[in-house]
């Protein structure tokens, strides 16, 4: 397995043989770079993840050959490594190694209301989800006016984290309207969708959104939320749901996690 990057200058403090038993060659990490060295390494194993060399599934070589390789310590290893783990890059299995991650979950966006809860059990995927705060509260000036609203109008703020496997992939908070949906601070949001329990309490479907997409680093709060780094990118989608009279229910921030994707189809007008 070789991980050399043939345009790379050579550095003059190492070099180094492939995994597999490959020539060696010169490798681009150096200790004399105003880079880290967990940040060279996470940048070249990530070049060979964006360039295909190492395809979805592939393992990679583990810690102690990284170490031999790159005459690095293991604490500096797994700092790269687990930078890559936070994008959603590379997957660790418990006694089996280091592979590089599956196409991620998708979510579809474009032909409907997005709810995260039904594009999982689309796509076969068993969730957990875990109500971290809820809270009828009064609506500050920009919930009140994505809601439209009076401001200090009773709204519910809702915050959950829904994990696959065991991981936390994404992290909602919404503020809904409870004018319209009577009895949503009586959900168990454990066990039923906030979409659903919308349309149950409010009598009527949901069937539209407003949704816009920013790209962000977690921050410290959300990094605990989804057990990464508050360093590591996400994913925030802003939706403002409204029912079938086009009145506004829900305004929310769902923040996923590295290694997810939104699908839509896009058609160009005759």
């Amino acid at each position: 397995m070789d991980l050399s990057i043939a345009h790379a200058p050579s550095p003059e403090n190492a070099s180094m043989g492939s995994a597999d038993g490959g020539s060696a060659s010169s490798h681009p990490l150096t200790k004399t770079s105003s880079s880290p060295l967990h940040v060279q390494l996470s940048d070249l194993l990530r070049e060979k993840i964006y360039s295909r060399e190492w395809g979805s599934r592939k393992q990679i070589p583990s810690e102690h050959e990284l170490m031999d390789m790159f005459d690095l310590s293991r604490g500096t290893v797994r700092r790269a490594i687990k930078s890559l783990v936070d994008e959603g890059l590379l997957v660790q299995m418990h006694g089996r190694g280091t592979f590089v991650a599956e196409p991620g979950i998708s979510h579809p966006v474009g032909v409907r209301p997005l709810s995260f809860a039904e594009s999982l059990h689309e796509q076969g995927k068993d969730f957990k989800t875990r109500v971290i705060y809820e809270s009828v509260i009064q609506a500050p000036d920009d919930v009140a006016h994505e809601l439209e609203l009076e401001p200090g109008a009773p709204v519910l703020f809702l915050r959950r984290v829904r994990s696959v496997e065991g991981e936390p992939i994404m992290c909602q908070e919404g503020w809904s309207n409870l004018r319209e949906c009577p009895g949503l601070d009586k959900v168990d949001y454990t066990q039923e969708s906030a979409f659903d329990a919308v349309q149950r309490c409010s009598g009527r479907k949901i069937k539209y959104s407003r949704i816009r997409y920013t790209a962000r680093v977690a921050g410290k709060e959300h990094g605990i939320y989804l057990a990464c780094e508050e360093t590591a990118p996400v994913l925030v989608l802003e939706q403002t749901i409204r029912l079938a009279d086009e009145v506004p229910v829900e305004w929310s921030l769902t923040w996923l996690k590295s290694g997810q994707a939104v699908v839509g189809t896009a058609v160009q007008p005759d």
